[in-house]
């Protein structure tokens, strides 16, 4: 599946390579991969992420997740890099705070 992500999104291509389009590619990956029951598997504080809040720059623990678009959006801020990407900050919905 990453290598199918990579090749539509011609990453082998681009003088950039994954810049820009990495962050679009592993969302689709995640909802592609974790299935439809995933939140259930890791309720009970099995599973916790890291987050990093903007302006704080603290880290935040997320161990709760909505639904599984939450969790996903979840992942998809813990691995968030600004100008690698995507070049824009992810949100959160569960965190009251831009990341």
């Amino acid at each position: 599946l990453a290598l199918e992500l990579a090749e539509k999104a011609g990453v082998w291509d681009r003088p950039q390579g994954l810049q820009g389009v990495w962050g679009e590619m592993i969302e689709t990956w995640l909802d592609e991969l974790l299935p439809e029951n995933a939140i259930g598997m890791v309720e009970r504080n099995r599973l916790s992420l890291l987050v990093t809040p903007v302006p704080s720059f603290g880290k935040e623990r997320v161990s709760s997740f909505i639904n599984r678009e939450d969790l996903i959006k979840c992942n998809m801020a813990s691995v968030h890099l600004v100008s690698f990407k995507s070049n824009c900050f992810s949100r959160f919905p569960s965190l009251s705070t831009t990341l």
